[in-house]
């Protein structure tokens, strides 16, 4: 990205902020008892002790990315299996339209009546459940992609589909799993902090339901906005430059 790109990036990020906070500014004056004012959301934030507010964002963080790598996880022995057999490759297709049919707030209340209300569980599988599909359903799109460009190839060379898939599928499969990961990160803290709202482990979301049940509007804005903050900071800082890095090493 050169200079004036970065300049243009900058500038339509400063825009977007105050065209946010004079929104927020206005809306807060007139509608005082349901909306705080930035102000009010800023004292707010100023009051939660250092142990509170590192607690919660570290407890939302650790859901997100374990739920994350868990369904990463999940993703590649779904693949391998479904790349060495054609009815496994139905089965997971099957297992991916299923899963994405049932509601995060289904999979949540379930877990929770299955581990407990305090259980740090649900959080976790919760995300899983909500990164699984969109992880596989980018990776079933790679092993297409690359086993039509490199099928008659791996004839040649005689390969066995085992050898293909560790020497051919999952290294090309990068680019195609670092973009998915990037929109599955970020649905991953985005959905934990659902499930952690339902229970009592803590977190992000427990702040946010806590408040909200509390009539604390000016609590709920200022979790919120940490969240938010969280979510475009690692992306802009961890996930962007990884992506970028990939395509790199790829090319």
């Amino acid at each position: 990205m050169d200079f004036r790109d970065s300049f243009l990036q900058a500038l339509a990020w400063i825009t977007l902020l105050l065209i946010i906070f004079i929104s927020w500014a206005v809306l807060s004056l007139f509608y005082q008892y349901l909306i705080p004012s930035p102000y009010k959301v800023y004292v707010f934030l100023s009051t939660i002790s250092l142990d509170v507010l590192y607690s919660s964002i570290l407890r939302t963080l650790y859901n997100s990315l374990m739920g994350f790598f868990l369904a990463l996880f999940l993703t590649i022995i779904s693949v391998f299996l479904a790349y060495l057999n054609s009815f496994l490759k139905m089965f997971f297709n099957a297992v991916n339209t299923f899963i994405q049919s049932i509601s995060v707030l289904v999979w949540t209340l379930v877990l929770i009546m299955i581990f407990g209300i305090l259980s740090p569980i649900p959080p976790i599988l919760v995300t899983t459940a909500a990164t699984y599909p969109l992880l596989l359903s980018s990776m079933f799109g790679a092993v297409e992609a690359l086993d039509k460009k490199l099928k008659e190839l791996s004839k040649l060379l005689g390969a066995s589909k085992l050898q293909s898939f560790v020497s051919i599928i999952l290294p090309g499969g990068v680019l195609y799993m670092a973009g998915a990961s990037r929109a599955a990160i970020g649905l991953a803290l985005r959905i934990s902090v659902v499930a952690e709202a339902f229970g009592g482990g803590g977190g992000i979301g427990y702040q946010l339901i806590y408040n909200y049940d509390m009539g604390v509007p000016e609590g709920v804005f200022a979790w919120a906005l940490l969240l938010i903050s969280i979510m475009i900071l690692l992306d802009h800082i961890v996930l962007k430059p990884i992506e970028g890095w990939t395509r790199k090493w790829l090319i």
